[in-house]
């Protein structure tokens, strides 16, 4: 088994592993959406073939971006948990 440094540091890295391959994808499709955007002198089917891929890309970013707020509810959860040390102190501690 591994220390609990070791967990840790590990799971800090598999987030920051999930939270840059989220914001990758964002990236990726909403560059996507703007090379097909725009429309025109193109014919209704392209349009239409267009228009579908766009929904596909921003479902992608739908899935990204809920991923992302997993992450956000994990790390809550965790500190709240006592899982997470906080490196912050109250106001009133600080002097």
């Amino acid at each position: 088994m591994s220390n609990p440094a070791q967990q840790s540091q590990q799971r800090a890295l598999t987030i920051n592993q999930r939270i840059n391959e989220a914001a990758n994808t964002i990236v990726l499709e909403y560059s996507a959406i703007i090379a097909l955007a725009p429309v025109s002198g193109k014919d209704r089917t392209t349009t239409a073939t267009e228009a579908y891929e766009i929904e596909c890309h921003a479902t992608s970013i739908v899935r990204a971006i809920e991923d992302l707020l997993m992450v956000s509810r994990s790390l809550k959860e965790s500190w709240i948990l006592g899982q997470v040390s906080s490196s912050f102190q109250v106001g009133d501690d600080q002097t």
